[in-house]
């Protein structure tokens, strides 16, 4: 019994907290290509939530797209016109407890994206590996 209300204590702490969530830049990648696509994904988050509108279309495919939970679609060439104020008026995103699924040149990386202290939506980028590199060709927030 005193193994139980243990375990419930410290899974009530886990949920009060949010100390059970792992954010990407913490994240372990179990492999090279977890490695390569992390690297990709935070230098994705380090841009957008900087405002750098040069270094986030980098890490887009030419048909890349983003999908924003208010609906708003912007393809890689109306990323790069546009202005850093758009991608800042939501504050700082973190991406947590992501999971990977990998099938040689293309990955999904589905995770929580997290705005502000509390506000947590669905965040899943879609990547393919092109010349190399890992490139994000569909990111889509929101439910």
């Amino acid at each position: 019994m005193q193994r139980i209300n243990i375990f419930i204590f410290v899974l009530s702490a886990c949920l009060l907290f949010n100390s059970c969530d792992t954010p990407l830049n913490e994240y372990v990648p179990k492999n090279d290509t977890e490695k390569d696509i992390t690297a990709l994904l935070n230098t994705y988050l380090d841009a957008r939530n900087n405002g750098d509108i040069k270094r986030l279309t980098s890490t887009f495919a030419d048909n890349g797209q983003y999908i924003a939970g208010n609906g708003a679609r912007w393809t890689k060439s109306k990323i790069a016109e546009s202005d850093a104020e758009w991608w800042l008026q939501y504050g700082k995103v973190k991406l947590l407890n992501p999971e990977f699924n990998i099938n040689g040149n293309q990955a999904t990386v589905s995770s929580t994206g997290k705005w502000g202290v509390a506000y947590k939506t669905p965040h899943i980028a879609s990547l393919v590996k092109q010349e190399g590199n890992w490139l994000i060709v569909k990111v889509k927030t929101g439910n």
